[in-house]
């Protein structure tokens, strides 16, 4: 005789077990990133220019917190890198009470303004850093935190210089050493 019985998911707070957040993060969002073709689409909202690019924020997909607000960042760069980026789109995290930043994730594109194929992808976040005086990192938190932050001032940039001064400038997160191909 068979004894056929219903059995519930084993649950551990109301998840199924096996279920990893963060696992299922790591692999959405790339996709989702890939899939955007809103962000490309954005009306951007142009916050600095330097010597490299053009840097702009989306002020639609601005995620509002008094601590921890995040938003998109296109960096619409001059000239290609080696690797062949043209544009990096950026999800940044600011700290408003530290006037800190940290880079969320990441897709460096082919074309300019977000458009083209993409060629790196990151979810890895950085670690916080703390943003300097007369850079787009300080026209960015101070437009959503509100208001003057209390910003570390050092030096003030000048257009040319060294790779590390450019590199500081932009504000982008680099490239992985070795390319993975985006499919």
């Amino acid at each position: 005789m068979v004894v056929w019985r219903v059995v519930e998911p084993r649950t551990n707070g109301g998840k199924i077990r096996g279920m990893n957040p963060m696992r299922c993060i790591k692999w959405m969002l790339p996709l989702w990133l890939l899939c955007q073709a809103g962000l490309t689409l954005a009306d951007w909202e142009v916050v600095d220019e330097n010597h490299l690019a053009v840097v702009y924020i989306d002020p639609d997909k601005i995620r509002a917190s008094s601590v921890y607000p995040q938003a998109w960042h296109l960096f619409d760069l001059f000239d290609k890198t080696k690797a062949g980026v043209k544009s990096r789109l950026v999800l940044m995290e600011y700290d408003c009470h530290d006037a800190r930043r940290r880079s969320l994730a990441f897709a460096s594109k082919s074309e300019p303004m977000g458009e083209g194929k993409t060629l790196f992808t990151s979810t890895q976040a950085t670690p916080w850093k703390p943003v300097a005086g007369e850079t787009v990192g300080e026209k960015v938190i101070e437009k959503l935190c509100g208001g003057p932050q209390e910003i570390i001032k050092g030096p003030k940039k000048k257009h040319g210089g060294s790779k590390e001064a450019a590199k500081g400038a932009s504000e982008a997160p680099a490239e992985p050493a070795a390319p993975s191909a985006a499919k």
